[in-house]
């Protein structure tokens, strides 16, 4: 529900290879932070890394568990829109520093990718992060 109203979507168009498909990408995405390039890929925004990944990781987790949801053949439950809405608007709401939010969960990750394979940080200038 955190994504719900929240995310743009872009038609495929064959390899994103030319140039001129980044204005539709744009203008696809609008005011959103998460845009799904269909048949694609995920594409999501942030003013920092940090919240770009925070929203990656939040809206490939949503993907994956709608995978699951839909290939159990169970009947999907909705709730009511006003309900949806309610949910993702209580979401945005739930951080009282959402810029700490975004910086904790990236800092987590990062020290996972390091104990795991460092050798990122060789090729990346560490200011990036």
């Amino acid at each position: 529900m955190q994504f719900y109203n929240r995310v743009a979507y872009h038609d495929y168009e064959g390899i994103s290879l030319d140039r001129d498909e980044r204005e539709r990408i744009v203008a696809s995405l609008g005011n959103k932070k998460c845009l799904i390039l269909r048949n694609h890929g995920l594409l999501t925004v942030g003013q920092t890394v940090a919240e770009a990944f925070f929203y990656m990781y939040y809206l490939n987790k949503a993907c994956e568990i709608q995978v699951n949801v839909l290939s159990s053949n169970a009947k999907v439950i909705i709730p009511p829109p006003e309900i949806c809405e309610h949910t993702a608007r209580q979401f945005e709401g739930s951080f009282r520093n959402i810029n700490q939010e975004f910086q904790t969960l990236w800092e987590a990750n990062r020290r996972l990718l390091d104990r795991l394979d460092s050798s990122y940080s060789d090729i990346l200038p560490r200011n990036l992060f």
